[in-house]
C-alpha cells in the first residue's frame, strides 16, 4: 500500500485508494534519470543569456555613445527606447535569469508552420502509398 501505516482510509476509499496509488505509480511526473539534462540545459541557458545581454550591451554602447554622431537619428532613438543612467547598459544575475526564462518560454511555444510541414509529409506519404498500390495493381492485370 502507498499510505503510511498510521493512516488507513475510509472503506468506500480503499479501491479509489488503491487505484491512485497505481495510477501515480504509472505516471511519474519526475523523471530523477533527466536531473542531469536538466542542469545542463538550465548552466548552457544562463551562459547563453548572459552573452546575449552582454552582445546587447555593447550595441547600445555602440549606438549610444561610440557611434553617436555618426549614426544621428537612429543613436537618439535608441537612447529614447532604453534610457539608462549615464547611457550606460547595465545588468545583473537577476536580469541573467529573467532572460534565460523567457527564451526558454519562447523555445516551448508551437510554431503553425510545424503543423504545415508535419500535413505536408503525410499527404507526401499517403501518395506515394497510393501510387505504389496503383503499380502493384497495374502489375498484377498485366
Amino acid at each position: 500500500s502507498s499510505f503510511p501505516p498510521t493512516y488507513a482510509p475510509p472503506r468506500a476509499f480503499c479501491g479509489q485508494a488503491r487505484a491512485y496509488a497505481a495510477a501515480s505509480d504509472a505516471m511519474q511526473l519526475v523523471a530523477p534519470s533527466r536531473f542531469l539534462d536538466g542542469i545542463v540545459f538550465a548552466v548552457f541557458l544562463l551562459f547563453v543569456s548572459g552573452f546575449g545581454l552582454f552582445i546587447f550591451g555593447e550595441f547600445h554602447k555602440m549606438c549610444v555613445i561610440t557611434e553617436a554622431k555618426k549614426l544621428g537619428y537612429f543613436a537618439t532613438m535608441m537612447d529614447k527606447m532604453f534610457p539608462f543612467a549615464k547611457k550606460q547598459f547595465v545588468f545583473n544575475l537577476t536580469h541573467i535569469i529573467l532572460f534565460a526564462i523567457l527564451i526558454s518560454l519562447l523555445s516551448m511555444s508551437h510554431h503553425p508552420a510545424q503543423d504545415i510541414l508535419k500535413d505536408e509529409a503525410e499527404k507526401r506519404r499517403k501518395r506515394e502509398e497510393r501510387e505504389e498500390k496503383e503499380k502493384k495493381a497495374a502489375a498484377k492485370s498485366d
